[in-house]
């Protein structure tokens, strides 16, 4: 397992400066020295999400997520810590190396055994597949589906014999366990005696392939009329269905600015037979918000959806569209275009294909119809009668105002509105305004949802953090971070104290506010830098030991590195990120550093001056109950530090 060193991790968030990673997904507008926009992850009609380039970390004040660039792309796009600093590695040209390994690997291990597991299958369906007589039956259905070798061979599409050879007897032998193959998907406990048994038996099988070429699912396609046509392989330690899309692995080595998505495997399958390179497919369930960002990451102008012709199939457009409105309006930083293509004659690409060729079928693809011409052409046809033409108004009204209402801009519903207004027999801003009406009561509903959603999740959050941690269990700042699934350590916790005065808040956050300057010797002596035993609570401690090990005398990353460590804990019971952020804010209005040192040195006084008042307080306690020798040892400690508390007042008096 792969090691990321602490100075690489330097590189990836100085060069991933905050307002450019966080501009690929939101449109940003400045204010002052910060950057809003709307929020990504919740819906907002008012911009409450803040991104501030010098700290180099975003924060949504309506959500209470925030963080820096890694924390952003890891929210965002669903990565775990170190695959989020390799997908900013590899955007800003920073070189991730990977060495030494971890002894904690448990995890890994497992998901590499089924990985390994997995492969082995897609070898033995292969071979299956090409023997002249076990995979006969695969190779005539094959052949009646057109599919040429070359393409049997670049997709590795294979068999899953009926009879012996089994599978699982295969991977037996070479020393695999049956909870390692029940944990792969391709088998299930036989109801009799519990034993895995081949799931895909007598089916033609589909290598599922990762973005990267590594083989993590599989599907199956029936030879006859067996129900179901398609098997799918479940979800498992290395597939989540609704994460990856079929053939995205050939699709993203094109770079293409354009990606077309298809239902199934084999519209898939013949689309790149024809040359449509950029083609992937869903992978047996409904397009989900995870697929889409996945498809946005490999588009950068256009995604195209092919939807079944049946009444399904256009069900599933109309979800999809919806679901794609929703995700493109929080993403506002993204500009891509949404069409949706129709085959004609109700074909799917594959017959379509077959029959006509590709180059016809290129004229399927330039045709493809706007969202919002497609919606139009949707309301008019599904509420018109076959029989007599007739337009059944009160239905469409309803349902080209709550189609209107999806549109991401006022010039798409314009046009709509537009279009319908002569068929209801209404001026085209009536229709519109009551698009807008239907618009502002989902928004509204939405934004209820979201509220109970956020604050269920604060709760719980603020309930995690306020289970607070056992320290010695947080990765220590020096130290590399592990490259595995999980994000980097995070600490088990228990309750611990995150109280903290007003002045330890405020000192910390000059501290912070002052970065290089805190070591410019001729305002603040080395004695004057703040130490972990100066504050009262075991989290803002925690919190200083961190940045003296971070600190190294400059501040390019220094907020955007504490950041990560503030996400995790309280002070005074309210997430430690909010509490320093608005300290640091007030902090940094003082633009003079000769004046903010100064600032830093009172604020420094009166904490130990408090920390020195609790220790007399302590001492006159243990002097109570102390014979004279021990009472002579207590005067002595209570004289020095009366001492060093007169100096510290003398020091407040002469700044």
């Amino acid at each position: 397992m792969g090691l990321i060193p602490d100075n690489v991790i330097d590189e990836v968030l100085t060069r991933a400066d905050i307002e450019s990673v966080v501009n690929r997904y939101v449109l940003l507008k400045r204010q002052g020295t910060n950057l809003w926009g709307l929020c990504p992850f919740h819906s907002e009609k008012t911009a409450s999400f803040s991104v501030n380039p010098s700290k180099g970390i975003y924060k949504c004040f309506g959500c209470g997520k925030g963080g820096n660039a890694i924390n952003f792309i890891m929210e965002i796009e669903h990565l775990s810590y170190p695959e989020a600093i390799r997908h900013l590695g590899a955007l800003y040209g920073v070189e991730i190396p990977e060495t030494g390994y971890s002894g904690d690997s448990v995890q890994k291990e497992a998901k590499n055994r089924v990985k390994d597991i997995l492969k082995e299958a897609a070898k033995f369906y292969y071979k299956s597949f090409n023997d002249p007589e076990i995979g006969r039956p695969a190779r005539e259905y094959a052949s009646k589906r057109g599919l040429s070798k070359q393409t049997l061979d670049h997709f590795g599409i294979g068999y899953c014999p009926m009879g012996r050879p089994f599978l699982y007897d295969i991977l037996k032998e070479k020393g695999y366990k049956d909870d390692e193959l029940l944990n792969s998907g391709i088998f299930k406990p036989s109801l009799k005696n519990n034993k895995p048994y081949d799931l895909f038996r007598g089916r033609l099988m589909f290598p599922i392939f990762d973005s990267f070429g590594t083989i993590i699912a599989f599907g199956g396609r029936a030879l006859g009329d067996e129900k179901p046509k398609y098997l799918n392989s479940p979800d498992s330690i290395v597939y989540n269905k609704q994460n990856h899309l079929y053939a995205m692995n050939f699709a993203r080595k094109e770079q293409s600015t354009q990606l077309i998505v298809v239902e199934g495997y084999m519209d898939a399958i013949a689309m790149h037979a024809a040359g449509f390179k950029n083609t992937v497919a869903a992978l047996g369930t409904s397009f989900t918000d995870s697929q889409l960002k996945l498809c946005s990451r490999h588009a950068k102008d256009e995604i195209i959806f092919f939807f079944d012709a049946d009444n399904a199939g256009q069900k599933a457009a109309l979800r999809a569209i919806k679901m794609m409105m929703d995700y493109l309006k929080k993403l506002t930083g993204i500009n891509i275009r949404i069409r949706i293509a129709k085959v004609p004659d109700g074909k799917d690409p594959d017959e379509y294909i077959k029959t006509n060729g590709a180059e016809k079928f290129k004229e399927v693809v330039r045709n493809a119809l706007y969202v919002e011409d497609y919606l139009l052409e949707r309301a008019k046809e599904d509420n018109t009668d076959p029989e007599t033409g007739v337009l059944d108004r009160g239905r469409y009204q309803e349902d080209i105002c709550k189609y209107g209402s999806w549109m991401t801009d006022e010039i798409k519903m314009s046009r709509m509105a537009g279009v319908a207004a002569p068929l209801l027999g209404a001026t085209q801003q009536a229709v519109m305004s009551q698009m807008q009406r239907y618009q502002q009561i989902e928004d509204k509903k939405q934004e209820q949802q979201d509220t109970r959603a956020l604050e269920r999740e604060r709760r719980e959050e603020i309930g995690r953090r306020n289970s607070a941690s056992e320290f010695e269990d947080y990765p220590d700042p020096e130290e590399p971070v592990e490259v595995g699934e999980q994000s980097s350590k995070v600490p088990e916790f228990r309750k611990v104290n995150d109280s903290a005065t007003k002045e330890e808040i405020d000192l910390f956050a000059y501290a912070l506010s002052l970065g290089s300057a805190l070591s410019d010797t001729k305002n603040i002596d080395k004695t004057d830098i703040i130490r972990p035993d100066d504050f009262s609570g075991d989290t803002i401690r925690e919190l200083v030991r961190i940045f003296l090990n971070i600190f190294d005398g400059r501040n390019e990353t220094l907020f955007a590195r504490m950041s990560d460590y503030f996400s995790r804990l309280t002070i005074n019971g309210m997430p430690a990120e909010d509490v320093m952020l608005k300290a640091v804010d007030a902090a940094d209005k003082c633009g003079n550093v000769k004046i903010k040192s100064d600032m830093y040195l009172a604020l420094l006084c009166k904490v130990r001056t408090a920390v020195i008042n609790r220790e007399e307080e302590r001492l006159m306690n243990m002097r109570a109950n102390a014979d004279s020798s021990e009472k002579s040892k207590i005067d002595e400690v209570m004289r020095r530090l009366s001492d060093y508390k007169l100096s510290l007042q003398n020091k407040i008096g002469e700044l």
